[in-house]
């Protein structure tokens, strides 16, 4: 067979391969329209037309590759055995609807461009004479255009054939003759022009507004918006057009130019403008792709009328057309502008004038246009059909950029403001801000009304006095005490002539006193302002200064910085002037607070480089009491953490929240945080149950937690953090390891509204992957969205400012809203998401927020220049790849003669003794100059991009590492140049993005690993990218039992899983003979607690009346139900994860449906179904439940597990071992007989062990994987149980297939997920020899017989192995003799030659890629396969029960693969041989 021919990619093909391979699995490409056809259509010859055309279209008969050296070439492949898709949904209830649906579902597929087709096709019949031809294609074979010259051949070789005529000649050219002329193109003097235009006209590289204010990639979907314009109103477009002398494209045009600067306010719009790139060209008439974006700047201001607007657009657009040749993608090289947030231009507007007056055999059609490509920000897409039904204009947008009603928001506003320049073409278009209603969210009312701090703490002191309020360092203070307390400090200070409008400074640390002060401030009527005690003593002179206190209170340890301010006296709370503790009451002079006095003043950070004092007011703060109580759910059990100091804002939070619930306020002492376990060990001695945590804090906590190395207290049940953003990546890993057993409030809000504005709950299950929101306004406030920026409003709002300063004006009534009501901008962007949440998005301002603290950079600069060495000075935050949030400050020394700059030491020496050490920069750099803009400002933006992709001041021909060597060798090599440094960013040198593509290939190559396009993007420097990688190495041979989460998952019931290691062979030490020890983790949890013992044994019943069963909707435990219900007359109660009891029955009955089991009437009104948890404390469940199940079962069967090979045990920990913790709890209380399923994955592979015993295992490294280690902590956890007398049992199943009778199959299965994956593709992998396998419905029946024996041989270990080991050579072989001619390959190169387009495919390679990255860090050779499985005990249970199963055979397996075929798990194959 002869080698198929590869050609060169066209020009524009280039570009949508570099796009694509960005995220290979994107259906993003996929371009389609429909034509609803009115009349009959010959369904036959349509499809022969359909086939003649696309075999005479060159375009749709290729494939796509890469050669060695990454370069992708085209090639031609005939397209055979493509499918139409023919339906007839005339019977469905909305067959329009119908049609639609099937659409988006097949727009969601992505195209392998390694196999083909690249297209696809559908006839759908929606009326008795009415069909909508779709189709698809991918963009790199057709653009719009050639998708028109394909609908027009169509429709031209259909006519024929029905009028019995020859088929004419297509007239199409070829893709040569495009090829050469692209050639001849770029070797002329036109293309040196049209360059030398280009590069003119935007060698400015003028700024690209849009809507969002940012960027983002090509989403995979994108939203949309559907408008016609009806003939009149068209008619009146052309109309105008022609008064101005114009074309109606250049009117949309300028109206849509003139909708984003009312947006956006920009002085230039500059537009992707798509060029079809044909005329005077071969390309007119040969489908393909060649399309073009020009990008198109316009200067407008708001009071361009559509008379100034259009022409000047026109006469752009005049200039521009002429040089329309010159590629999009290279004028971006030229610039320099790929790679990371660099844009050319913004939002497109893509005019289709293609005429589509098709008629079939004589009957006419209308066409649809499905998806034009890609979106990256807004597209407006214009079709004009020339048929007479008007224009028709869709609103694309990218997801990732606007929500739908924005986008909705955006076409409603683009039509109005068309309709007004028709109707007045000299009226201004800018006008004011384009109308948008004002989004506002509201949080609803208070659950209760607010009441004063003071008077819930007094409650709680007079009614529950002996509760313990306060707690620090092993000294309490009750209520009784605590009022008491503050009720003497109240009389010291109103002794002092300090009362109501005075302001008293605090000036001690965590503890006792300061809690106890604050009170006696508030109770002496004063209001107080908390100080840090540590702080240097410039920055305490200052703020002693803006806060004028009456008086200081603080102890002798700390009054250093106050004795130089005698203006300020000072009480010493430890003084001798300081009397006892009592349980009188202040003076009379000591009035009660009203709600408009104030309650204290906090310092933030300043932007004229001061600090600013926040007052609140006591009406704010009790309002805030009352909504943040009901929103966290506090309760008088609770004993809540305080982490913040008392000049932390979010002390406020933790101390009058936990003291006005009735709570205990447990204060931390300075060496909890000496690190993340020895911090969460003392959170468990202290049995926190609230933890309130800064987000910079809980991010090492969440790691710590994820990797195994610590473990969050059993008592914990709701963490609050909020301060900075918090990392997805972070959340993440603690949904995985936690799940949603605690609860994780995110909490946003700045000082001037009262500590927390908004909430979300990220442990809420409908959250996705990556989605950190910041929630809703608390009860009884709102919060407006404004120009994308977030106004607070209501109670909880401060007073303002200490002092006249500038920032004052943020408070100010909001004027886009109707009442006007005074509200605070906060300069935070955000926008909302489709749940109605809120999602930060930034700053608009320079204020960064770093550790919980708000910087300004104005007030580090201040400090920096007070410095004599230092001249300039400008301070920037950054935000580092992985997350890491930095302060750097870039100093300029005075030009002075032989003087030395300052060092960097030298200057955060300087710093430290006038800031807070979270306001001292990090990093110094020492510069000779500032970076400047245009117009001299200091280029902030500049400074703030972190130091990879800023171009290098200095570059210094650095070798770097071996590694960074090889990175740059490779990019020297493809960019032709010696010039690349470790700290050159590749882009700015003017790497574009298919080179990326192949120096992501070469350099896989060369270090023998995967490494994806995108890296090369995020980290474009060597250095940067060196860093990255190494970095990821270290986490993935980090302790054992890490490892992060890959996101991918391969579901498996039970069984064993096998092991496999594959992947390109590196290096690494040889094994350690010695097996490593669990992770500390692992052990904690594989220990049952103390209390655990035999309660009270019952007298056995003769039969079971009440059974509890987990897991019942999975694989497994339905038939266990199934066999219960059918072996018993028990009631069986079946936990179900739901909101209440009618869902969790509509779960268990529709799992049981879905496994073909019908327990009939009768015995479905024994099947109770109970909501719970089984990953949440108690499971989930109340008090009363537990001891009602604990009371009533006669047997527990366990059999639930959150089932996955990919996950780390610390995401497993909660659903399967804690679980199993809890269900020996409840067995305990009447010594309840305990059945529990586990796996056969937990023993030794056959290299360590030759058998499997029935009987408990010690820990072996064979245990390499979370569930294993899951399953082994369970087991670890019965074994002594059992010692101590409780009855358990423990099944250890294997591979667990379908019932033998049904051929049902578990597709969640590993084996099964192998098969769906590389049966299509025609090869599999060598796995393992042989293993042990079982259907379901004798699994089901042997382990209720078993359990529910009477004899002594019940409890103890059982392995479920009683059947001949399946040979996975025989399985094959029985594949093949279904009908799949397979080849079986060594895993490497089965996972290499895997499609990645594959349905099961991602999933599964995932799974190999776990399994690659063993976690010690070691490679072994791959061994799957268990020593001889001991099952005597198995054996002598069933014996005489007649209970058997035949082994499974070739025919048992072509019933497995027959329901494969039928539910389309797997294609049909071409020749089937019977079985038998």
């Amino acid at each position: 067979m002869p080698t198929p021919e590869r050609r060169p990619l066209l020009a524009a093909q280039e570009g949508i391969w570099a796009g694509q391979q960005l995220d290979t699995d994107s259906p993003a490409y996929n371009t389609a329209e429909y034509l609803c056809v009115a009349g009959p259509l010959d369904t036959a010859l349509f499809e022969r037309a359909l086939r003649h055309v696309v075999a005479e279209t060159e375009a749709l008969n290729v494939t796509f590759d890469t050669d060695d050296t990454g370069r992708p070439w085209q090639i031609d492949t005939p397209a055979d055995g493509w499918h139409l898709h023919l339906a007839d949904l005339t019977a469905e209830p909305d067959p329009r609807a119908r049609a639609s649906t099937w659409m988006d579902q097949d727009m969601a597929r992505p195209v392998d461009l390694t196999r083909g087709p690249v297209f696809g096709h559908a006839l759908l019949r929606t009326a008795p004479e009415e069909f909508l031809w779709y189709h698809r294609v991918h963009h790199i074979a057709l653009d719009g255009f050639g998708l028109s010259l394909v609908a027009r051949r169509v429709a031209q070789v259909y006519t024929a054939l029905m009028a019995g005529e020859p088929v004419p000649e297509s007239g199409f050219g070829t893709l040569e003759s495009v090829r050469a002329e692209e050639r001849a193109y770029r070797g002329s003097a036109r293309h040196t022009e049209d360059r030398a235009y280009w590069t003119g006209r935007y060698a400015d590289h003028p700024p690209v507004p849009g809507p969002a204010g940012r960027s983002a990639l090509p989403a995979r979907t994108f939203h949309r918006y559907l408008a016609e314009l009806d003939p009149a109103t068209t008619g009146r477009l052309r109309t105008v057009a022609r008064a101005l002398s114009v074309t109606w494209s250049e009117i949309l045009l300028a109206v849509t130019v003139a909708q984003l600067h009312r947006l956006t306010r920009a002085p230039e719009i500059v537009l992707s403008l798509p060029a079809m790139g044909r005329l005077g060209s071969v390309a007119l008439r040969v489908p393909a792709t060649v399309r073009n974006i020009l990008p198109l700047r316009v200067p407008v201001t708001p009071d361009d009328s559509l008379r100034v607007l259009a022409p000047r657009i026109s006469r752009e657009l005049r200039a521009a057309l002429p040089h329309q040749r010159y590629r999009y993608e290279q004028l971006r090289r030229d610039l320099k502008l790929v790679g990371g947030q660099r844009r050319l231009s913004g939002p497109g507007v893509n005019i289709m004038p293609f005429a589509y007056d098709l008629k079939f055999a004589g009957h006419p059609s209308t066409v649809h246009n499905v998806s034009a490509g890609p979106v990256d920000d807004l597209a407006v897409n214009v079709y004009d059909r020339a048929d007479g039904t008007g224009l028709r204009i869709a609103v694309d947008a990218n997801p990732d950029l606007y929500t739908e009603s924005e986008t909705a928001a955006f076409q409603e506003g683009l039509l109005a403001l068309l309709a007004e320049a028709l109707a007045d073409p000299d009226r201004p278009l800018g006008g004011g801000r384009a109308h948008r209603t004002v989004p506002v969210l509201d949080g609803g009312p208070l659950p209760v009304p607010a009441r004063p701090v003071l008077s819930l703490i007094a409650d709680h002191a007079a009614r529950r006095g002996g509760a313990v309020a306060v707690e620090h360092a092993g000294a309490t203070l009750t209520y009784a005490q605590l009022l008491g307390a503050a009720r003497d400090i109240a009389r010291e200070i109103a002794g002092r002539g300090v009362g109501k409008g005075d302001l008293v400074a605090v000036a001690l640390p965590r503890g006792t006193y300061a809690v106890t002060a604050l009170l006696g401030v508030l109770l002496s009527g004063a209001a107080y302002c908390p100080l840090d005690p540590g702080a240097p003593a410039d920055r305490t002179a200052r703020l002693l200064a803006d806060a004028a206190p009456a008086l200081v209170l603080t102890t002798g340890d700390h009054t250093a910085g106050f004795m130089e301010h005698p203006e300020h006296p000072v009480l010493l709370l430890d003084g001798p002037e300081a009397g006892p503790g009592t349980t009188g009451t202040p003076s009379a002079s000591a009035l009660a607070p009203e709600p408009t006095d104030l309650a204290y003043v906090l310092h933030t950070s300043g932007s004229t480089g001061r600090p600013k004092g926040v007052a609140v007011g006591h009406a704010a703060l009790a309002h805030f009491v009352a909504a943040a109580t009901h929103r966290y759910g506090l309760r008088r059990k609770d004993r809540v953490l305080q982490f913040a100091p008392p000049h932390f804002d979010a002390s406020v939070e933790e101390i009058f929240l936990t003291l006005c619930a009735g709570a205990t306020l447990v204060v931390r002492t300075d060496d909890m945080t000496d690190s993340v376990p020895d911090f969460l060990d003392a959170c468990a001695r202290l049995r926190v149950s609230v933890l309130d945590l800064p987000t910079a804090y809980w991010h090492e906590l969440a790691h710590a937690v994820s990797t195994g190395t610590a473990a969050l207290p059993e008592g914990v049940r709701t963490v609050v953090i909020g301060g900075e953003p918090a990392l997805p990546e972070r959340v993440e890993r603690w949904r995985e390891s936690v799940g949603t057993s605690v609860t994780l409030l995110n909490t946003y809000g700045p000082t001037e509204a009262t500590v927390v504005a908004t909430v979300a709950d990220l442990s809420a299950p409908g959250l996705a992957a990556g989605d950190v929101p910041i929630g809703l306004p608390l009860p009884g406030t709102r919060a407006a969205v404004v120009d994308g920026e977030l106004y607070l409003l209501g109670p909880t709002l401060a007073d303002g400012y200490r002092g006249d300063l500038p920032d004052g004006a943020r408070f100010a009534p909001l004027t886009a809203l109707a009442d006007a009501p005074r509200a605070y901008r906060t300069g935070d962007l955000v926008r909302i998401g489709a749940d109605g949440q809120l999602r930060h998005l930034g700053r608009a301002d320079a204020e960064f927020k770093i550790s919980g603290h708000r910087v300004q950079p104005a007030e580090v600069e201040n400090a920096l220049l007070t410095h004599s060495g230092i001249r300039e000075a400008a301070v920037a935050g950054q935000v580092l790849p992985d997350g890491t949030r930095r302060l750097v400050a870039h100093v300029v020394a005075p030009a002075v003669a032989d003087a030395p700059a300052p060092s960097a030491a030298e200057i955060r020496d300087h710093l430290r003794a006038r800031l807070p050490a979270a306001m001292v920069p990090s990093a110094v750099e020492v510069v000779d100059r500032l970076p400047r803009t245009g117009s001299g400002k200091i280029d902030r933006a500049a400074l703030a991009e972190p130091p990879d992709h800023r171009a290098p001041v200095h570059r210094a021909p650095a070798e770097g590492s071996p590694l960074e060597r090889t990175v740059t060798g490779v990019w020297r090599q493809i960019l032709g140049t010696e010039a690349v440094a470790v700290h050159d960013d590749v882009f700015d040198l003017g790497a574009h993005s298919l080179q990326a593509i192949q120096a992501a290939n070469r350099l896989g190559v060369e270090l023998g690993r995967e490494v994806k396009v995108a890296w090369l993007f995020q980290h474009p420097t060597a250095a940067g990218l060196v860093r990255f990688l190494t970095e990821g190495e270290a986490g993935a041979e980090a302790e054992a039992g890490s490892g992060a989460e890959t996101g991918a998952r391969v579901g498996v019931e039970t069984g064993a899983e096998p092991e496999v290691d594959s992947g390109p062979e590196r290096p690494r030490p040889a094994p350690a003979p010695t097996v490593l020890p669990p992770p500390r983790v692992l052990l904690h949890d594989a220990e049952l607690d103390p209390d655990i013992r035999p309660g009270a044994k019952r007298t056995p019943r003769e039969a079971p009346r009440r059974i509890l069963l987990t897991g019942a909707t999975g694989f497994v435990g339905s038939h266990l139900l199934a066999r219960l219900l059918a072996d018993t007359d028990a009631e069986i109660v079946c936990t179900v994860r739901a909101a209440d009891v009618p869902e969790a029955t509509a779960r268990v009955h529709a799992a049981l449906t879905r496994h073909g089991i019908a327990p009939g009437e009768r015995a479905s009104a024994r099947l109770t179904a109970l909501p719970a948890d089984l990953a949440r404390t108690d499971l989930g469940l109340s008090p009363e439940t537990l001891a009602d199940l604990a009371a009533s079962c006669d047997a527990i069967f366990h059999n639930a597990a959150s089932v996955s090979i990919l996950r780390d045990y610390t995401t497993l920990r909660a659903a399967n071992t804690e679980s199993t913790r809890r269900l020996l709890r409840l067995a305990a209380v009447g010594t309840t007989p305990l059945h529990y399923v586990s796996t056969l994955s937990v023993a030794p592979p056959a290299r360590h062990r030759p058998e499997v015993p029935e009987e408990f295992l010690p820990f072996h490294e064979g245990l390499r994987h979370g569930y294993q280690r899951s399953k082994w902590a369970s087991e670890h956890l019965l074994e002594q149980a059992a010692q101590r007398g409780l009855p358990v049992t423990v099944h250890r199943l294997g591979r667990v297939l379908g019932p033998a009778r049904t051929g049902y199959v578990n597709e969640r299965d590993f084996l099964w997920s192998v098969l769906r994956a590389g049966v299509p593709a025609g090869i599999v992998p060598e796995l393992f020899e042989d293993e042990v396998w079982t259907p379901v419905d004798f699994v089901a029946r042997s382990l209720v017989h078993l359990c529910l024996r009477r004899d002594e041989g019940t409890a103890g270990v059982f392995n479920h192995a009683t059947l001949p080991r399946v040979r996975l050579a025989d399985v094959y072989d029985w594949v093949r003799a279904y009908g799949y001619p397979v080849r079986v390959l060594p895993l490497a190169n089965w996972r290499e030659r895997l499609p990645r387009s594959a349905d099961a495919a991602a999933t599964t390679l995932a799974f190999f890629d776990s399994a690659a990255d063993d976690s010690d860090g070691q490679d072994r050779p791959t061994d799957l396969r268990l020593g001889h499985v001991r099952a005597d005990r198995v054996r002598a249970g069933l014996a005489g029960s007649g209970i058997t199963c035949p082994p499974v055979d070739r025919d048992q397996f072509f019933r497995y693969l027959d329901h494969c075929v039928t539910t389309g798990a797997l294609p049909a194959p071409d020749t089937r041989c019977p079985a038998g």
